[in-house]
């Protein structure tokens, strides 16, 4: 139940080692540079300190290079590789091989030049087909597309609307002179394709009936020969051009057998752009460098040898009230689960407590309520334990994945006392089959809700008491005992006159916590009215405790949800009477309610421990300790024994 201790790290070596350390110091994983404020502000140190030229800029270059031709090499080179494929596993050695930048390069250059010549083909195939497209019009005519005007007659290729009636347009045009000629080509959906010969003499007229029938010339300068003749060269190209993509891609997908390679680069360029952002953040001067950091005391012993080992010159002090110390939760495998839940609200503080441990049987205990089915904590068992079988988990998905065996114990648990077993699943089938079978519970949430929702808020009440007691261990932890006396011992002394009340017994006991509160909430106001006049607000504050408490009816909310949606599914799958027909709608029903209550109670599993608990006795604001260390994304690796 701790919040591991840190030890703040000034050290100062020899810049041409600078490399080599920040080297072990990743290897290490246990040291987080950050930028030395004290130093910089110092005038002294501001005047002889200076940022050596980071390299940060080509390596994330290279980085976004890699990663494209990794995504060219899936789109192209496509290897199926199972949902439950684990990352191939390395030694250290391997990560950091001499030669891998150069064969890796050489791959994307490759991949790069192979990609450039695809897109410059498709985009030549696509203006062939558009040339193709745009002559299919003319193809009917068989006269030559560079004609044009001589001496006496004009010429006019063009386009109407496919509304126009032909035999309209060739009698107007012929009305003006018989000296004309129309050739109709073909059409789309859109326009037809004309073709008009006439005398110069009358290319006023003839231009006035053109423009009133909205044709639109077309001069086709880049085309010699009929249309047929074009499309055909044209097709005849087009089809080289497919030979020489379909070629291409197979050089493409050929060039697969390097993506390990590549992958492995990717991962190693990954540990250079972190160790030069760890750069960024030393102080240089000609010949050494200077840099501040954070380390875990349990980490100590593991780091001094590397910072003899460099001729550094170092100290480890003790936090200041001052510094903004990085959060590393020690938890063990039955709490670190609940790092999921703490970190999506905040990370406790460095002088506040490890909650996971403080939410852990609460969490589960929550969860397990409110879904509340045997056998959906039996699915949830055997789909989490199923995946940690076949993934090699890390990060959020490991904590996921144990989070959910634990919430599916504990709806097992809750299913078997409430008889629910993929709601009442066991009873219909014996119906259908003409039998009856009861399953053994010790209470029932649908016929005794009222029992449900006074267990739900004495549970809420527990949470809430023991989130006072934490806030006062913190209290009398930190040296202000008398403050946890006044602050949670005045409420504890009322909440006990309450339940003496409730059972018959004396008010003087309520008496004495309300006196208690009104002399010892406003201790903090200057003057004696200021203090009675913020004691006596304090006393609206019992509303909060009891909105807070009446917030744990969500507990028996769900569980009735649930549950007759359950009851419900299996209920239309019987109608019928079909064992075939139930199994259906019990296949679909059932996995619909658990997605949907799997969502819902994590949620409002995470909202009470958030308001109701944490509001009690949380500091949050911590930022998380981000060590400098060897970070990959497809390839595990061993350290290898010196």
């Amino acid at each position: 139940m701790a919040i591991v201790k840190m030890k703040k790290l000034r050290a100062f070596a020899m810049r041409s080692d600078k490399d080599s350390l920040l080297h072990e110091l990743q290897l290490l994983g246990c040291v987080e540079i950050t930028e030395p404020a004290e130093i910089t502000q110092n005038p002294i140190w501001a005047g002889l300190a200076e940022r050596e030229k980071s390299n940060l800029n080509e390596c994330k270059s290279l980085y976004t290079r890699l990663s494209n031709a990794i995504l060219l090499l899936d789109k192209y080179a496509y290897v199926k590789t199972g949902m439950f494929k684990n990352r191939e596993t390395i030694n250290l050695s391997e990560l950091f091989d001499p030669g891998l930048d150069v064969r890796a390069l050489d791959y994307v250059s490759k991949i790069e030049d192979a990609e450039n010549r695809l897109m410059k083909l498709y985009s030549d195939e696509t203006k062939k087909q558009s040339a193709i497209a745009s002559l299919k019009l003319w193809k009917p005519l068989d006269i030559p597309l560079e004609s044009s005007d001589t001496q006496f007659t004009a010429v006019r290729f063009g386009t109407v609307p496919i509304g126009q009636n032909e035999d309209a347009l060739k009698e107007e045009i012929l009305n003006v002179t018989n000296q004309a000629e129309l050739f109709f080509a073909g059409k789309d959906r859109e326009q037809a394709g004309v073709l008009i010969i006439f005398h110069k003499d009358y290319l006023a007229e003839i231009n006035q009936i053109l423009r009133k029938l909205n044709f639109s010339r077309i001069i086709f300068k880049e085309y010699t020969g009929t249309a047929k003749e074009n499309i055909e060269e044209i097709e005849i190209e087009t089809a080289e051009i497919k030979t020489k993509i379909k070629n291409t891609l197979a050089e493409l997908e050929k060039l697969g057998e390097g993506r390990d390679t590549i992958k492995l680069y990717y991962d190693r360029v990954g540990q250079d752009i972190s160790a030069e952002e760890a750069k960024e953040s030393l102080l240089d001067t000609q010949s050494a460098f200077g840099l501040e950091a954070w380390v875990a005391l349990q980490d100590v012993k593991a780091l001094e040898p590397v910072m003899k080992k460099y001729g550094c010159a170092y100290e480890l002090s003790d936090p200041t009230p001052e510094d903004t110390v990085p959060i590393k939760l020690k938890s063990n495998p039955l709490t670190s689960p609940l790092n999921m839940v703490t970190e999506m609200y905040s990370l406790p503080s460095y002088d506040g407590i490890d909650p996971n441990p403080l939410i852990m049987p609460f969490f589960t205990v929550f969860f397990g309520i409110m879904y509340n089915d045997a056998g959906y904590g039996l699915v949830l068992i055997a789909f989490s334990l199923f995946i940690r079988a076949k993934v090699k988990l890390r990060g959020a998905l490991k904590y996921m994945m144990s989070l959910m065996t634990l919430c599916g114990i504990t709806s097992v648990v809750v299913g078997l006392l409430t008889g629910s077993f993929f709601g009442d699943a066991i009873p219909t089938i014996a119906g259908i089959y003409g039998r009856e079978i009861t399953l053994p519970y010790v209470f029932s949430p649908l016929e005794d809700p009222l029992l449900v929702l006074i267990g739900a808020l004495i549970i809420g009440g527990i949470q809430i008491i023991t989130g006072m007691i934490i806030s006062a261990y913190m209290k009398i932890r930190d040296g202000h005992p008398l403050d946890a006396l006044m602050d949670e011992g005045s409420w504890w002394l009322l909440f006990a006159g309450i339940a003496v009340l409730a059972t018959g017994g004396t008010y003087w006991v309520a008496i004495a916590g309300v006196v208690a509160l009104v002399l010892t909430q406003g201790r903090s106001k200057p003057k004696l009215i200021g203090k009675l006049i913020s004691g006596l607000a304090s006393l609206y504050d019992i509303t909060g405790y009891f909105g807070d408490i009446l917030s744990y009816s969500r507990l028996m909310a769900l569980m009735l949800a649930g549950g007759v949606i359950a009851t419900v599914v299996n209920m239309l799958g019987s109608l019928p009477g079909s064992i075939v027909f139930y199994l259906i709608i019990f296949l679909v029903g059932h996995l619909f309610n658990m997605g949907i209550n799997i969502i819902g109670t994590y949620v409002h599993a995470s909202r009470l421990q958030y308001l109701e608990y944490f509001g009690k006795f949380y500091r949050e604001g911590g930022k998380p300790f981000r060590p400098l260390t060897l970070k990959t994304k497809y390839v595990d690796i061993i350290k290898e024994e010196n």
